[in-house]
């Protein structure tokens, strides 16, 4: 964020020869969600990363309560609980919980794809809230 503070105000100047005001600003590599609040925030128009497939191929799933860590025992047992009940994907209104938990010990290769569509999801959830806000000049 330090070099966004910095770097972004000179992208604003118009010093002459290239005017660079009214072209996008594309951030590669930054997808956690701190820094994707953080750099929409002081300009960044579109942000891509491997973050959320990576995400899944580890067992991580994003939702709005924080991250879940499917391979914890813990999701064992959670019978009909969606990954995150506020998500419109395919994987939380079909798959619960414990059976994604189940696909995951059992490294069955499904489990990656649909992690993923959820994972997607929730990025993709989290950038229409950041344009809303953006229209709404809140940010």
């Amino acid at each position: 964020m330090e070099l966004l503070e910095w770097m972004m105000p000179m992208l604003n100047e118009d010093n002459g020869t290239v005017n660079r005001r009214n072209k996008p600003r594309h951030l590669l590599g930054i997808a956690d969600e701190p820094s994707i609040l953080g750099a929409v925030r002081h300009g960044i128009d579109t942000l891509d990363s491997c973050y959320p497939t990576r995400l899944s191929r580890h067992g991580t799933l994003l939702a709005r309560e924080g991250k879940i860590h499917i391979k914890s025992g813990k999701y064992s047992r959670q019978y009909g609980l969606p990954i995150d009940e506020h998500c419109a994907c395919s994987t939380c209104k079909q798959y619960d919980r414990s059976y994604l938990w189940h696909l995951f010990k059992a490294n069955e290769p499904v489990f990656m794809t649909l992690a993923t569509i959820h994972n997607l999801q929730y990025m993709n959830d989290l950038m229409a809230t950041q344009r809303q806000l953006i229209l709404e000049n809140k940010i």
